[in-house]
């Protein structure tokens, strides 16, 4: 390598990343960085990783919030959901840039946004004009089994989509109310709706068939199974229907990454073009997770 005199100013330490992609090449793993030292080079290897393989994992490493916070820092804008906001039961005590997903008990209340209920599939924040690009989950403890998190390769669903369904999609938004949240619960600064023509409600659309910011493919985006979600144009019947056909891809294992977690462990996914669904486990288990995300583009089509 041909080192200018100005270059030498400015020294990198070598580092011996090494990126491990999974069979399917849907998920890798990532060993050798440097969560201390976060060099933009390193960095950057990482963030090409997490876009080839739509999933990335830190096993084996000891970081603190702060290193995290500093990594995702160094990825994007941050993201803040409206359950982590100072006050909020998903608030983190120091940095407000970590959503706290929990079933702690403080005081005999959860100190967290979830229970240990199982998380049915869905993307990160659909309900917003731009959704996070990347999320990042760090097990800080863990219940002795159960909690385990799946990942379905959008790219991959809608490449093997029979042309039939593709013609139907392409072009087409999906609208996703902004209403209720994932549990049910109506959003603040909303009111339940007068009507039940889920077509009425206050929403958000998006392109069905998403064209992603950075790689230029084409993914399924779906948001999340919802009696309240409406592929815009059809008559709702249809629309139901095929949402639950295209669901069906999703819920098939060869689209699929498992992650088991370990003590420790780091999973970085991008929300663009992955689904993710988490297990249920015994609550008298705890299990608390620290994410933060980035900032992604509004959803778009380009055919």
């Amino acid at each position: 390598m041909n080192r200018s005199a100005t270059a030498t100013q400015f020294p990198r330490v070598e580092t011996s990343i090494q990126i491990t992609p999974l069979s399917t090449g849907f998920g890798a793993d990532i060993e050798g960085f440097d969560f201390e030292r976060l060099d933009q080079h390193d960095v950057a290897q990482v963030r090409q990783a997490w876009l080839d393989h739509g999933v990335v994992r830190f096993r084996g490493y000891d970081f603190t919030d702060e290193q995290h916070v500093r990594f995702t820092a160094m990825l994007g804008d941050f993201v803040k959901h409206p359950r982590q906001l100072k006050g909020e039961e998903g608030a983190h005590g120091k940095y407000e840039e970590i959503l706290v997903i929990s079933n702690a008990e403080v005081d005999g209340k959860v100190a967290g946004t979830m229970g240990n209920d199982e998380a049915d599939w869905h993307t990160d924040t659909w309900f917003y004009e731009q959704p996070p690009a990347a999320a990042l989950l760090h097990a800080i403890q863990l219940p002795p089994e159960g909690g385990d998190t799946f990942f379905a390769d959008m790219y991959g669903i809608y490449d093997q989509l029979p042309a039939s369904i593709r013609r139907i999609l392409e072009g087409r938004l999906i609208q996703f109310t902004t209403v209720f949240d994932g549990s049910g619960r109506v959003r603040a600064g909303h009111t339940a709706p007068d009507t039940d023509d889920v077509r009425l409600w206050a929403h958000v659309r998006h392109p069905m068939v998403r064209t992603h910011g950075d790689s230029g493919r084409n993914c399924l985006y779906l948001g999340l199974p919802s009696a309240s979600t409406w592929i815009v144009g059809l008559p709702l019947d249809e629309s139901a229907s095929l949402l639950d056909e295209l669901f069906g891809y999703v819920r098939q294992p060869q689209y699929q990454f498992k992650q088991v977690w370990q003590d420790g462990d780091m999973v970085m996914w991008d929300n663009r073009c992955t689904m993710h669904r988490r297990d249920g486990w015994d609550a008298r288990h705890t299990r608390i997770m620290h994410r933060t995300t980035t900032l992604g583009e509004r959803p778009f089509y380009r055919c």
